[in-house]
């Protein structure tokens, strides 16, 4: 089994994190100057700079995740067969706020190449940037690349060489179930990029509706809509989708009363309420309403996203 290979790709990683970190912030920094400036022109270069740093970060964790399969083989100690790989997928730990910032990106740009509104491109982009840094301060995916999968693996290879075969056993079994029902689950594959590219097409519909409150203009609620209705697709998709692995995976767990999981249901109907609301936009009272309903939603979504790290519960992580 190839541990040292891992081991050195991971080190390779990391000896690129401060590359990452200072492009990343001198770009983003660059594109929200240019963007205050209206500097319609080179705000849209510093878009697409931003976008393709993030994309040669993303392949280099991509090259990370095919080397985890390439080089950690699960071994049962007790007859030495091969019981699989590690499939991790490239949304997890704390590369979850880079994916998400990722798929901002593309929505940012996509915004400022169709020209759906100056003013709507220009606020996107600095959110944008804002993103970027706060993903790259916070959650570097270069500076300690997978870090829980990390301690698994370095436990799991110890345990091997401890010549103790409980203690080998014991520490297979239970990294063993950990690769079989998360990280080479269906559902990791699923679930989680349909939702982060779902909360990257809300906060364009969050900025929208704030600029429908405050224009008064048919075009932010047409901006408004079509982000929201490309992130509620996503997001009732990805919720449906993890519902056969809740069964599976907390079988004996009252998981339907988990916090994460009652905010996300919060989310999806606060959603359902705003899309519904435009039916009746052209009642007395009703644009400011959507607007708003639009504007809160969002912040339910960011208090469920928090929700997952802050309260106890099943799908809690904190």
């Amino acid at each position: 089994m190839g541990f040292t290979e891992y081991f050195q790709a991971r080190e390779f990683v990391q000896g690129f994190q401060s590359y990452f970190l200072v492009a990343l912030l001198f770009s983003s920094a660059l594109l929200a100057v240019l963007s205050i400036l209206n500097k319609n022109k080179l705000a849209g270069g510093a878009i697409a700079l931003n976008v393709i740093i993030l994309l040669l970060g993303f392949l280099l964790l991509l090259w990370l995740h095919l080397k985890i399969y390439a080089s950690i083989e699960l071994i049962n100690p007790l007859n030495g067969a091969s019981m699989g790989r590690i499939m991790a997928p490239l949304w997890i730990e704390n590369e979850k706020l880079y994916f998400w910032a990722l798929f901002l990106g593309f929505f940012t740009y996509h915004a400022y190449v169709r020209n759906k509104d100056r003013i709507f491109a220009k606020w996107l982009s600095i959110f944008f940037s804002g993103f970027v840094i706060l993903t790259m301060l916070s959650s570097n995916p270069f500076s300690a690349p997978l870090p829980s999968l990390h301690q698994e693996i370095s436990s799991y290879v110890q345990s091997l060489n401890s010549n103790n075969i409980y203690v080998a056993m014991q520490s297979f079994q239970n990294f063993f179930g950990r690769v079989i029902y998360f990280y080479n689950s269906t559902y990791m594959w699923i679930h989680p990029p349909l939702l982060f590219i779902s909360y990257a097409a809300l906060i364009a519909s969050f900025l929208a509706s704030i600029l429908m409150l405050a224009k008064k203009k048919d075009i932010y609620d047409k901006i408004a809509y079509s982000y929201a209705k490309l992130g509620y697709i996503l997001l009732t998709v990805g919720m449906l989708v993890s519902y056969p692995w809740a069964l599976q995976a907390w079988a004996n767990e009252p998981w339907w009363w988990s916090p994460k999981i009652n905010m996300s249901l919060m989310m999806w109907m606060f959603y359902t309420a705003y899309l519904h609301s435009r039916l009746h936009l052209h009642r007395r009272g009703m644009w400011n309403t959507t607007a708003i309903l639009g504007i809160f939603c969002f912040g339910v979504l960011v208090l469920t996203y928090i929700t997952t790290y802050l309260v106890p519960g099943v799908h809690s992580y904190g």
